[in-house]
């Protein structure tokens, strides 16, 4: 078999977005993967500029035990969001949201990737991140 990976768009409004992504490693880690591009996200608002960055709100996740699952900022060198492992939900929203905080070459898309697999390992995730245009 070969690693089955899906990322689906839930929902491309106006302003909000939320993506789901899904995964079953059983040959090995990912390498950095792109989550969300706010370049192929729907065009904003009728007389605004296009939205080149992401604020992260929520993230529901369920990985499973022994692996971790990373959200990055794109950039020349990526920058940790969140290292996701267990079950659970990240509200951020009421801080002001994950914003990118990344530096040199920053393209305001979101990545991910994984760290955990091993030989003779078949392990899962599932997140479902929701955020802002901005």
């Amino acid at each position: 078999m070969a690693n089955v990976t899906s990322v689906q768009t839930l929902l491309d409004g106006p302003r909000n977005w939320v993506v789901k992504v899904d995964g079953v490693l059983d040959t090995s880690d990912l390498a950095n993967t792109t989550l969300v591009d706010p370049a192929v996200l729907s065009a904003n608002l009728p007389g605004q500029n296009p939205y080149t960055q992401l604020r992260i709100d929520c993230i529901d996740y369920d990985v499973e035990d022994a692996l971790e699952l990373r959200l990055l900022w794109d950039a020349s060198v990526p920058v940790k969001i969140w290292e996701l492992t267990g079950r659970g939900t990240i509200e951020a929203a009421k801080y002001g949201g994950l914003v990118n905080n990344a530096g040199a070459g920053k393209t305001g898309k979101i990545l991910y990737a994984t760290q955990g697999w091993a030989t003779g390992l078949i392990l899962s995730f599932t997140a479902l991140v929701k955020g802002i245009k901005q």
